[in-house]
């Protein structure tokens, strides 16, 4: 402001004082005053005695009564009010008044019009100050007219043309290069996360300064071109640059660091959240409205949504998630010349209502496998193989704790070969969906290890069938494991227990009948080809093994991987694989009103086939017997599985291996009219 008072000043000298006539004229429209000794004129008209801008005249009376502008001289300074003192005088006889206008470039400016009134014959008005704001004034070439009134309306006018001077900023660029957009003066530039730093480029040398807010301390000070705020923790900074050019203007910013603002909802009227804020989902299927302050990533664990550049995201709430907790991070886009921030995400939870599901082993039908890597220099072994759903803990000892893993195939993690089985899935530990940095590329093995020690719950869902899921409790145990006793059940002395899937029965075209359905119909056409669908066992070839996990034995068996599968069978199939802890076989009769007309038995293949007929044409059955009446087709599954437990007898240990048998049936009528 100085500096600009200092160049006004200047041209005062230049031109002459602030009564100099040498250098003005009568103002185009302005009104020859008559001299107060003239007796000519029986009425004057009103004049402007003295016009000021920002203590600068720019207007008066000259000695012959004429009205002189300084035009053109007065030069405003950007972003500055502009101050106006004015004298204006009027005459009459009786009751005089005095009536002041102003317009800015032809408009009329109706909040500076006034008038008052008196009994002189010459009333003199010194019009208080009034100030026209800087935001009305735009940059360029402005005419403010002044117009007086007096009583009997007769009006003079002075017109002054003057300048408003535009800002001259320095260019400054965001990072280390003069180049791209420039950032304009008072703006605000974010940094997100709990600190960070950032560049910035002057096209111009000059000085740096930058204060922080609060304190309206000093934080750093720099000559150059090239200026590094430093680390700068959270809060609000000034940045203010002085260019060396005394012709160009100060530039100044904000930076704000920090975390953006997330709320509930559409916009920032929305409950705001905090970091790691649980809130919960008034309803399952649903959707929960997330908005940010600023725009970014956003992506949910455990239903895969995500979203770039943008502040809203719709998060859908899946039923396949009752009872879990699911994570929305969100991550801001960080402006260009970022050169270094923390992790600036954003983490909220949504607790899903309902109960999760129930880690019963008949209420899924995938296994797990559990793998463990004791050091950095040993290899990923197999732990524990073809887990089922279960509320019993299986314990898992490592000292110190390195890493354990959770897979759906143990040779797939390891060797990337083979079938991943069950696939890619949603996993969660202790009901709240985790991370996906805490799973393998695929998908299809979690970190257990990185939730340390303690007693985990352990929920998956594939991601290609959420019907395929999995529930069980892991707990790891910082430790050595316990020394074996003289008798131990080994590998092979226990079968796994089977899921007890009902059985059915299934039409070429895709109809299926349970246990207890029945049908009544006038021509079995439609039952030519049926189909069993029940669970049995398959042999998947050989599986490594330790042969003393107690003793830490190195030495490695392989024995036949036999695990249980739900599928087609054919009839009277059994599926027995030698020594083998699991088999399964199952039984057909057709009877009618009890009579036995069809029967197909098990039977042992020499080979290790299941033998057995892959279809019955109950049809061409029924119509060969040729009788009306009730038809019945009865079917028993037998699942067996082995069990080991070690019984104490008079101070010994004696191992006791039993054969456990689970019959199914399924019993189907058919009334034939």
């Amino acid at each position: 402001m100085k500096k600009w008072l200092a160049s006004v000043l200047l041209v005062c000298l230049v031109t002459g004082s602030f009564y100099s006539e040498a250098s003005v004229s009568p103002a185009f429209g302005a009104t020859k005053a008559v001299k107060r000794d003239s007796q000519t004129t029986k009425h004057q008209k009103p004049v402007h005695e003295l016009i000021v801008f920002n203590d600068y005249q720019v207007a008066g009376l000259s000695e012959e009564g004429w009205n002189w502008v300084r035009n053109d001289e007065f030069i405003l300074p950007p972003d500055t009010p502009l101050d106006i003192d004015l004298i204006q005088t009027t005459f009459g006889s009786g009751t005089n008044m005095n009536k002041k206008e102003v317009y800015l470039d032809g408009v009329l400016m109706p909040e500076f019009s006034s008038v008052t009134a008196d009994n002189q014959t010459s009333f003199r008005w010194e019009v208080p100050r009034f100030t026209i704001p800087a935001a009305q004034l735009s940059a360029g070439v402005h005419t403010l007219s002044f117009v007086v009134s007096d009583a009997v309306d007769t009006k003079s006018t002075v017109h002054v043309r003057f300048r408003v001077e535009a800002y001259n900023f320095p260019f400054i660029y965001p990072g280390e290069q003069a180049a791209g957009a420039s950032i304009p003066t008072g703006a605000t530039e974010s940094l997100f996360g709990q600190y960070g730093s950032k560049v910035y480029t002057s096209n111009k040398s000059g000085t740096w300064k930058l204060v922080k807010k609060s304190s309206n301390s000093e934080v750093n000070h720099f000559t150059g071109q090239v200026f590094s705020t430093g680390v700068l923790l959270a809060g609000d900074y000034e940045l203010t640059f002085i260019p060396d050019d005394a012709n160009l203007s100060p530039w100044q910013i904000t930076i704000q660091v920090g975390l953006p603002s997330l709320y509930l909802g559409t916009d920032s009227n929305g409950q705001k959240l905090s970091d790691r804020q649980k809130i919960s989902a008034e309803s399952v299927p649903g959707t929960i409205q997330l908005f940010s302050s600023a725009s970014g990533r956003w992506w949910v664990d455990g239903t895969g949504q995500t979203l770039s550049g943008s502040q809203h995201i719709d998060v859908a709430i899946p039923e396949s998630l009752k009872g879990m907790t699911i994570s929305v991070t969100f991550e801001p886009d960080q402006d260009e010349g970022t050169e270094r921030a923390s992790r600036s995400a954003t983490s909220i939870q949504i607790q899903i209502p309902g109960d999760s599901q129930s880690c019963d082993v008949s209420s899924a039908r995938t296994t797990l496998d559990v793998l463990v890597q004791n050091n950095k220099s040993s290899s990923l072994q197999e732990e524990r193989s073809n887990l089922y759903s279960s509320d019993a803990t299986v314990k898992i000892y490592q000292n110190p704790i390195h890493k354990v893993w959770v897979a759906t195939a143990s040779d797939h993690f390891r060797f990337g070969s083979g079938s991943a089985e069950e696939g890619p899935g949603v996993w969660a530990v202790n009901n709240v969906v985790v991370d996906t940095s805490y799973l393998n590329g695929d998908h299809t093995g979690l970190e257990l290890s990185r939730y340390k020690t303690g007693r985990h719950k352990i929920n998956y869902y594939s991601k290609a069938n959420p019907e395929l899921s999995w529930c069980g409790y892991i707990e790891i145990i910082e430790d050595t494991p316990p020394t074996a006793s003289t008798q131990s059940c080994e590998v092979g002395d226990k079968g796994t227990v089977p899921t007890l899937t009902p059985m059915k029965l299934r039409t070429k075209d895709g109809k299926e009948y349970a246990n207890g359905d029945k049908m009544v119909v006038n021509s079995p056409d439609e039952l030519e080809e049926l189909q069993l669908s029940a669970t049995h066992v398959i042999n998947k070839g050989l599986k490594k093994i330790r042969r003393d996990k107690g003793k830490k034995d190195n030495r490695f068996l392989y024995i036949t991987n036999l695990q249980w599968e739900y599928g087609a069978v054919p009839y009277g199939a059994m599926f027995d694989f030698g020594d083998g802890e699991i088999s399964a076989k199952n039984e057909l009769v057709v009877k009618y009103n009890g009579e036995v007309i069809k029967a197909y038995k098990p039977r042992k293949s020499e080979d290790y086939e299941p033998g057995g007929y892959d279809s019955l044409d109950l049809g061409r059955l029924i119509e060969q017997d040729g009788r009306t009446g009730e038809y019945t087709v009865e079917v028993e599954n037998t699942l067996t599985y082995r069990t080991c437990i070690i019984v104490e007898r008079y101070s010994a240990y004696k191992k006791k291996i039993d054969d456990e048998k689970i019959v199914q049936r399924l019993v189907f009528t058919v009334e034939v009219k």
